[in-house]
């Protein structure tokens, strides 16, 4: 009897279906180690250290073959935030400007965006450029308007680079972070009490769609993250202008 059941239970055990692996996220260590050693405490970029950093390169070819449909929404979240970013830092080694992504060829005059068209990179099997990992990708598919403050352009104007990568794990409290902190800095707002004015970043002005579908407004959306002094400003309701975007690239050093 006790031979028929061990049978039985080898049996069962046999055809019983395999357990459901989970898929294993990407790893971000490689990009997570870069930021730390080549990003100071401001957001500015060592890229001349960067161009000749081993991991780097490899974590740009790894970007080539990922496969985040098989992740979790929060991983493919960090995913494509750092594809952005990591995107964005290899293009500026590629192409050194000298003073910001958006030269032309007549100086001082910044308005070309091939920077940010020109399809350069594989990501995940695709040939794209960084619009399209923030158009057709991010604000798209995930819609989520503080991603505008985690991809980051090159430019001084924007959110500080920071120096962590995302992952599943920290994306959504990440994201919470840099928002908080870009828009309590003076590049994301400023109050000017003479002239009752709140000042807000262009940001604002150029994604105010992604704002509104979140929050029904670009006001009610920055108020929970601001500091106690600009949500009082902001609650005698203030007249709302836009500072002016800075361009200028977010190195540490003229690239070589």
């Amino acid at each position: 009897m006790k031979a028929r059941i061990v049978l039985t239970l080898l049996v069962l055990l046999w055809i019983a279906p395999a357990p459901v692996m989970a898929a294993s996220s990407f790893d971000h260590a490689p990009l997570d180690r870069t930021l730390k050693k080549y990003v100071d405490d401001h957001g500015r970029v060592d890229y001349n250290g960067i161009a000749g950093d081993a991991g780097f390169k490899g974590y740009m070819t790894a970007l080539r073959s990922a496969e985040p449909e098989k992740m979790t929404h929060d991983e493919q979240l960090a995913f494509w935030i750092n594809a952005y970013n990591a995107v964005v830092i290899d293009k500026v080694i590629r192409w050194r400007p000298e003073k910001s992504v958006r030269e032309t060829v007549i100086p001082g005059l910044w308005t070309s965006t091939r920077f940010f068209t020109t399809r350069e990179h594989v990501v995940a099997g695709r040939q794209m450029s960084p619009d399209d990992i923030e158009n057709d990708i991010l604000r798209k598919q995930f819609r989520d308007p503080r991603i505008h403050f985690a991809i980051i352009c090159a430019s001084s104007g924007c959110p500080e680079l920071p120096r962590f990568a995302y992952t599943g794990e920290n994306v959504q409290s990440k994201l919470e972070e840099v928002t908080r902190d870009y828009l309590n800095s003076g590049r994301g707002t400023r109050i000017d009490v003479e002239k009752n004015t709140l000042y807000l970043s262009k940001i604002f002005s150029w994604f105010t769609a992604d704002f509104e579908a979140r929050s029904g407004s670009v006001l009610k959306f920055i108020e929970p993250y601001l500091d106690r002094q600009k949500q009082e400003f902001l609650r005698q309701g203030p007249k709302i202008s836009y500072l002016p975007y800075n361009w200028a690239l977010n190195a540490q050093e003229p690239l070589k």
